[in-house]
């Protein structure tokens, strides 16, 4: 199992104001557990604050450890992530100060190995929660991804998303809503592109990729 809490600590923030309570929601999870991005990036360049508090005493018995994001880089709506920097022929990569920051970090941790797996118990699972944060969720799960039915999909549209942006994630986002308003505008519905995690009623194509 795991979480995306990459903005969840930034600058100088602490245990109890970042992650003390999703930790407490995880606590009681008998399942393997990491943070599948961490690294904030409102405060550059990144101290990564974060590494010894994911990996000491508040929660290292709950989390397995995390991801930091991003090696390469990556543009979305809250900035630049990339620790390093490719040249122009892609042949060449040179590490940022994110990057040296981060192995100083690393190279401060200290990792445990317990418990033992041979003290380990028979696992019990607990009944999935029927609300989280407030909200209502359904225990039906959306599909499993078909990638090659979302790929057929892609190739039969004469309609393509161009040109390409590394900024996708914000864009796709605005030219999919004003697709679906105009759409319903005309009778029609944006149905079979969504999903509903309150009702579990996911629609046709819902497991592809927002750009397709």
């Amino acid at each position: 199992m795991f979480t995306d809490s990459h903005s969840a600590f930034c600058g100088d923030s602490t245990f109890s104001t970042a992650y003390s309570a999703v930790t407490t929601e995880f606590a009681s999870y008998n399942v393997v557990a990491y943070l599948s991005e961490f690294g904030c990036n409102t405060v550059s360049p990144r101290t990564w604050a974060e590494v010894p508090v994911l990996f000491g005493t508040d929660m290292n018995t709950v989390w397995t450890g995390g991801v930091a994001f991003s090696y390469f880089p990556a543009t979305s709506a809250a900035g630049e992530f990339g620790m390093v920097t490719i040249s122009s022929d892609g042949r060449t990569v040179t590490p940022g100060t994110d990057f040296t920051n981060l192995q100083t970090q690393y190279g401060g941790v200290t990792l445990i190995d317990a418990p033992a797996r041979a003290s380990a118990s028979a696992s019990t699972y607990s009944t999935c929660p029927t609300t989280i944060g407030g909200s209502t969720i359904s225990s039906t799960l959306p599909p499993t991804p078909n990638s090659a039915a979302c790929l057929c999909l892609a190739n039969t549209l004469s309609c393509q998303f161009t040109p390409a942006t590394h900024n996708y994630s914000t864009i796709v986002g605005q030219v999919i809503n004003n697709g679906c308003s105009l759409l319903g505008q005309v009778g029609g519905s944006c149905t079979d592109l969504g999903g509903d995690g309150t009702t579990g009623v996911y629609g046709r194509v819902a497991d592809c990729d927002p750009r397709t």
